[in-house]
């Protein structure tokens, strides 16, 4: 307004100076009042847009301190839960070289008293009683049969982990019977990653059957692997097979290529974790990690 009025002073100065006549003088200044009012709607058309800016900037900058804040937030949980993985692993060290000290520690012999030498009849096959395997369970039979429709969805991995356990606790029976079920879900669909990685988890629990077996539990691991390496071939960022085969490959012998190479599958694990919400098995890497540092 202050530019309209000195515009229009000025003018009127200037024509009545110039001795225009009174509608001519009137006709200048309504045109330059004309021409200034749709500059200064020009202007506040203008200022009205830098303010809409502004806003929106000030929200994005809110946005950015939100996003800020809750990944400032999520590092933290994860920095308490390394301190915590590596508190529990010093224990477990410290565990480890107590039981060591005690195993190595020699213990006074007590003195031999001799006994009066009684023979006793060798013992005939016929005599040497059979070892009777245990009767597979029903209840554990039934409960099988109700979790594996839920492990066949392949996302249900509270229902896989319950099966594992039940049939590494039961009878070999009931293992090799569970795991035959998986050998003909694999077979029927070999390209199903689920298949191949439930398959390799139930083969897990063979070991127990192996005991002194080296040579057999040698097999067993490289065709566990073989099983999780399959399920990648179908999906390479399947982060539950990837977690897999980086666990298994950090309790393999120190010597091995399988050991020495963990860490680009622990990394790994680790970067699709990024992508992924927050579950308590991820932490399982953060141990690994720390064993094969130990292990080195």
């Amino acid at each position: 307004m202050k530019k309209i009025l000195a515009c229009t002073l000025a003018c009127g100065v200037l024509l009545a100076g110039c001795g225009q006549k009174p509608d001519d003088r009137v006709a200048t200044l309504e045109g330059e009042v004309k021409a200034l009012t749709v500059e200064l709607e020009q202007e506040q058309a203008r200022n009205e847009t830098l303010q809409d800016q502004v806003t929106k900037l000030d929200g994005d900058l809110r946005d950015s301190r939100g996003d800020a804040d809750e990944l400032a937030l999520k590092v933290s949980k994860l920095s308490s839960k390394n301190e915590e993985l590596v508190d529990e692993i010093d224990a477990l060290k410290t565990k480890l070289e107590s039981a060591e000290a005690r195993t190595t520690t020699p213990t006074p012999e007590e003195p031999s008293v001799s006994e009066p030498t009684v023979e006793t009849p060798e013992k005939t096959p016929e005599d040497t009683p059979e070892t009777t395997p245990p009767a597979p369970d029903p209840k554990v039979k039934q409960r099988l049969t109700d979790l594996l429709p839920l492990v066949k969805t392949g996302t249900d991995r509270e229902a896989l982990n319950e099966a594992v356990e039940l049939i590494y606790g039961s009878d070999k029976q009931t293992r090799d019977d569970f795991i035959t079920e998986i050998q003909t879900w694999v077979k029927n669909e070999p390209n199903n990653k689920y298949a191949r990685l439930t398959l390799a988890r139930a083969l897990t629990t063979r070991f127990q059957d192996l005991e002194g077996k080296f040579m057999k539990q040698g097999e067993l691991a490289g065709q566990i692997r073989t099983e999780t390496e399959k399920a990648l071939e179908t999906d390479p960022d399947y982060y539950e097979a990837v977690h897999f085969l980086a666990i298994l490959e950090v309790n393999y012998p120190a010597f091995t290529p399988e050991f020495k190479g963990a860490d680009k599958d622990l990394d790994k694990a680790l970067e699709l974790q990024k992508t992924l919400t927050w579950e308590d098995h991820f932490a399982d890497i953060y141990t690994a990690y720390a064993q094969w540092h130990r292990k080195q």
